[in-house]
């Protein structure tokens, strides 16, 4: 699917720099085209195509497709959704990569350069030369911590995965200001800055990815092995029907289908419990480790969008839910408000890594 915005570059004279993000998920690429104009931020275009079709497979579910069939997804996205820009950036599967914090006495302050490089040996299953590697102290340097070590965000993405989203560009006839690990990019389009921790929930096809932030630092991220597709093929099995015609109906109905799908209700509810039961423990046991209480989890990603599950999560979750809208951040016609806000858990981290090459633009 596509959206574009219909003659919003025309309404300006002066020729200004647009940006693309491009979110490479397991079922499905989003991209987003923004440009900035006047101290706004203008959505021009957004669009979403599902990867199941170039695997053979249904759409909705995930996939592991090689570069060249997801370069030729990407180019028909971006023909679909008439994006205008090749300046792209495109975000990296939390999956391919590892994110870790390290805690490092405050006296190697000074010699991070050579000690994080070993200490990251310890994290890291293969030889540091196969890995691109990159860190940043999220301590505050200035107070002197009580066990007197200071804290260092360590991310590592393998060369291998580096080379493959090159490949993916470059077929797409694209230049890559930067490749981001998505839940960083997910984090800049959720959410606003703020001191309180707050935690994040991004459910994806295969898998959701959680993360506590706190003064914008991401301080946790594992994966829970609990998807969208999982409901789908439950439904398929329960109830009798293709895959394609669950995912149909998963999307039509969600929880608030009422008594003449009260099957579908049940199967999609029994199907999501045991993520909710999850994320219900990994807030109370960071919580309880902390001696803190986590502000709120904010949700996102194309499972989040599935009708009633705010309102399900928020029976058996511990804290306030509120669904992420990235496309808050944008300026857009007035008549696609409601649209924008129901899809923009879904293209989080694609606005996430074009606002970023907009504030490196300046």
């Amino acid at each position: 699917m596509a959206f574009t915005l219909p003659n919003l570059s025309t309404l300006f004279t002066k020729e200004i720099k647009s940006v693309i993000g491009i979110d490479i998920g397991a079922s499905s690429i989003k991209v987003v085209q923004l440009r900035r104009e006047k101290g706004r931020v203008i959505l021009e275009t957004y669009g979403a195509i599902a990867l199941g079709p170039y695997a053979g497979l249904e759409i909705g579910r995930a996939t592991a497709l090689g570069a060249d069939k997801i370069a030729e997804a990407l180019k028909d996205v971006i023909r679909e959704a008439n994006v205008t820009t090749n300046d792209a950036a495109i975000s990296i599967p939390y999956a391919s990569s590892l994110v870790s914090i390290l805690k490092l006495p405050m006296s190697v302050e000074k010699q991070l350069p050579a000690v994080v490089p070993i200490e990251a040996r310890k994290y890291i299953p293969v030889p540091i030369n196969e890995v691109l590697l990159d860190w940043f102290v999220v301590s505050d340097t200035k107070k002197t911590p009580a066990d007197g070590k200071i804290e260092v965000l360590l991310v590592a993405i393998h060369n291998d995965t580096i080379a493959k989203f090159r490949s993916i560009a470059s077929s797409a006839a694209l230049t890559t200001a930067f490749f981001e690990i998505e839940i960083f990019s997910a984090v800049r389009a959720a959410l606003d800055h703020g001191l309180a921790p707050i935690a994040v929930a991004d459910l994806g096809a295969g898998t959701t990815k959680f993360y506590v932030v706190e003064r914008g630092l991401i301080r946790e991220s594992h994966i829970i092995n609990h998807g969208s597709q999982d409901l789908t093929l439950a439904a398929s099995r329960a109830l009798n029907l293709t895959v394609m015609q669950a995912e149909e109906r998963k999307r039509k109905f969600g929880l608030t289908g009422g008594p003449e799908v009260a099957d579908l209700t049940k199967s999609l509810e029994l199907s999501i419990s045991p993520l909710v039961a999850e994320l219900s423990r990994t807030i109370a046991g960071w919580e309880q480790r902390n001696n803190q209480t986590l502000s709120g989890l904010v949700l996102t990603g194309g499972g989040s969008t599935l009708k009633g599950l705010k309102e399900l999560m928020q029976q058996k979750v511990n804290a306030p839910i509120r669904m992420a809208d990235p496309f808050g951040k944008t300026a857009a016609p007035a008549f696609l408000e409601k649209i924008l806000k129901d899809a923009g858990p879904e293209f989080a981290v694609a606005v996430g890594l074009a606002l970023r090459r907009l504030q490196e633009l300046g």
